[in-house]
């Protein structure tokens, strides 16, 4: 076997705020210490919280919890040099080789503890260079709206300390070539691979589908996802196909308004709200549905649509974005305007097609055979263990 796969004896610590909502970064991180475990490594993955009944976690990962508050919150923030302090002695107590931070501030963690300990190696997983930081869209999306204003007049403290702390980094990998551009535009360096989100091919899958006249997105209900443009949109079609359903998944703090939204607007009727729900369900929603709808403008890259392809249901997104790298003709439609009427005549267009089309899932279901984990994530492992075998790079 190459040295360069080799990792027996290396000690690799994931870093990752929270592991209580499955999805999203937490799916990337356990999959990801699982193929690091694969080729012998010993894995730990460094939280603030777990919710342990939520996850099947890798057998043989060793979990480091701090029990503190999430990152989110004010608490946090407050007493942020108390819990750097902590996170500093749990990363040499484990006596970590090798920092795989991930999502913000997971990666402060890890760049703050470079800076004192240079020789340690340190791989940025980037699934985004921080929105809270440097996405006024993101900014403006805040609630309640106090966050917003403290975000806004912290922003430019905020994006210096970021800039200054990345070239700590030896590696980074981005999750999608978007990501990779932006870690380009925001900090001016280039990253050393790219390494798609994937799909569990055993919880979504395209066998099975039984399509009905019904649409379906999955997000976290918050303004940057753009789930009320999606109400005024389904309004549209519903003058055209007036016995379509659609379903929407996900909590956050816009359910309330858009739920009063969907009753003003008088789609109340044929719009459920699930909430929070199990895979084992969410796939069957997926397998029903006709087609996801995905409102986000310039989302990194975007598991819930992959996840919707992956069960034979096609999508609909803006052209923007991490979607772009995986949303083609044959698995659904990009939109480059973000008018309401132009989605609605884009979406009945591909509705006609679709209903006329009942062996469309076959065809869906091809592209999503590219994103299985253990071909998304090679270049992340090839990464890290190239750095395994050479010298890291010192703090300036």
């Amino acid at each position: 076997m190459d040295v360069t796969h080799n990792l027996k004896g290396t000690r690799i610590l994931i870093l990752l705020p929270h592991l209580v909502v499955p999805g999203g970064a937490s799916s990337y991180a356990l999959h990801l210490a699982g193929q690091l475990l694969e080729r012998g490594a010993t894995v730990g993955l460094l939280v603030m919280r777990i919710k342990r009944d939520s996850f099947a976690l890798p057998a043989g990962i060793e979990v480091v919890s701090l029990g503190g508050p999430l990152t989110s919150s004010m608490f946090y923030w407050l007493l942020f040099p108390f819990w750097q302090a902590r996170i500093n002695r749990a990363i040499s107590t484990w006596r970590a080789g090798v920092l795989v931070p991930q999502v913000f501030p997971s990666n402060w963690w890890a760049w703050l503890y470079k800076r004192n300990r240079p020789e340690a190696k340190l791989v940025w997983i980037c699934h985004e260079p921080s929105a809270f930081i440097h996405s006024d869209a993101w900014i403006r999306a805040l609630r309640p709206a106090w966050k917003s204003l403290v975000a806004r007049v912290l922003k430019p403290v905020l994006a210096a300390i970021d800039v200054s702390l990345v070239n700590v980094c030896d590696r980074i990998v981005a999750n999608s070539r978007f990501t990779a551009a932006e870690v380009e535009r925001v900090y001016g360096l280039k990253v050393d691979g790219i390494a798609h989100p994937g799909v569990d091919f055993q919880d979504f899958t395209g066998s099975g589908w039984r399509k009905e006249r019904a649409l379906i997105t999955v997000a976290r209900l918050t303004k940057f996802k753009r789930i009320d443009f999606l109400l005024e949109v389904f309004r549209e079609l519903l003058k055209t196909f007036p016995d379509l359903t659609f379903h929407i998944v996900g909590t956050g703090e816009e359910e309330a308004e858009l739920q009063l939204l969907a009753k003003k607007l008088g789609v109340a009727q044929q719009v459920v709200f699930h909430g929070k729900i199990g895979e084992s369900a969410l796939a069957s929603l997926y397998l029903r549905s006709t087609l996801f709808l995905h409102g986000s403008v310039d989302e990194p890259f975007g598991m819930a649509p992959l996840e919707a392809i992956a069960c034979g249901t096609p999508v609909i997104a803006h052209n923007s974005g991490g979607p772009v790298e995986f949303v083609t003709a044959e698995c659904g439609r990009l939109i480059n305007s973000l008018s309401i009427a132009d989605w609605a005549q884009s979406i009945s267009e591909y509705l006609n097609f679709l209903f006329a089309h009942e062996d469309f899932p076959e065809r869906v279901l091809e592209c999503a055979r590219n994103y299985d984990w253990r071909r998304s994530l090679a270049q992340a492992t090839e990464v890290i263990a190239g750095l395994c075998t050479e010298s890291t790079n010192p703090p300036p």
